[in-house]
C-alpha cells in the first residue's frame, strides 16, 4: 500500500486522476427532502436510488414482453435479466467475445448500463447483432444523457464509462446494421435511462 503511494506522488501521471476524482466527489451533497435521499450535483438532484446498481429491475417488466426464448444479458454483473444467460467480464467471455454462441443463434440479446462502458462499442454491438438469429430482439437499456452523475469523469464513474451513448448516435448504427427499430424511449424514465428494441432483419 505504501509502495503504491510513494509511486502515485512520484508520477503525475498517477496523482492528478486521483486528486480529481476527489475533487469531483466533494462537489456532491447529500440532500434530504421530505425524508427521501438526493445527490445534489451541478445543480441538479438525482435521487439516492440511482446508486444502487440494479439498473434492469426499472425496464426488466417490459424486457421480458420482447426477450423470449434462448438470450443473454451482456453485462449482467449481479442482476441478470430472468431467464437471460448473463454474460459478465471475463477473459473467455465477455461483451466483445461471445465464442460459446453460434452466429445467428440466439433469439435475444439484453443489456442494461453496459455499452457506456465500451471503448470499442461498435464493434461489440456489431458482434451481439451477428449472434441473433433474424427476427431476433436486441434490447438496450441505457443511462440518459441527462444524468451528470454518470457522464465520462463523473464523480460516479470517473473513467468507466468511455462515451455518452444516445438514441440519435445508437439507433443509426442499428438500422446500419440491419436492426429493425420496434421501440425506443427518447426521455429519461425514472432511472434516468432510456431504452430501444430492435429486431434484426437481415
Amino acid at each position: 500500500m505504501i509502495t503504491q503511494i510513494m509511486q502515485m506522488l512520484a508520477d503525475p501521471k498517477l496523482i492528478i486522476p486521483h486528486m480529481l476524482g476527489g475533487l469531483r466527489r466533494l462537489m456532491v451533497r447529500k440532500i434530504s427532502k421530505d425524508g427521501k435521499l438526493f445527490y445534489q450535483y451541478k445543480g441538479e438532484l438525482y435521487p439516492g436510488y440511482l446508486n444502487h446498481g440494479n439498473a434492469q429491475s426499472f425496464i426488466s417488466e417490459k424486457a421480458l414482453a420482447y426477450c423470449d426464448g434462448t438470450g443473454i444479458d451482456v453485462g449482467a454483473d449481479r442482476w441478470p435479466l430472468a431467464g437471460a444467460i448473463p454474460i459478465l467480464n471475463e477473459a473467455t467471455q465477455n461483451a466483445y467475445k461471445l465464442d460459446n454462441f453460434q452466429d445467428g443463434s440466439l433469439d435475444y440479446i439484453f443489456s442494461s448500463h453496459c455499452l457506456e462502458h465500451l471503448g470499442n462499442w461498435q464493434d461489440a454491438l456489431a458482434l451481439w447483432i451477428r449472434k441473433l438469429k433474424k427476427g431476433g430482439i436486441i434490447f438496450l437499456y441505457l443511462p440518459h444523457e441527462s444524468m451528470k452523475l454518470w457522464h465520462r469523469g463523473g464523480p460516479w464513474v470517473g473513467g468507466h464509462h468511455k462515451w455518452r451513448p444516445t438514441y440519435k448516435i445508437v439507433i443509426p448504427f442499428l438500422q446500419k446494421h440491419g436492426v429493425e427499430i420496434l421501440e425506443f424511449n427518447p426521455f429519461r424514465d425514472e432511472c434516468w435511462s432510456f431504452h430501444i428494441v430492435g429486431k434484426k432483419s437481415a
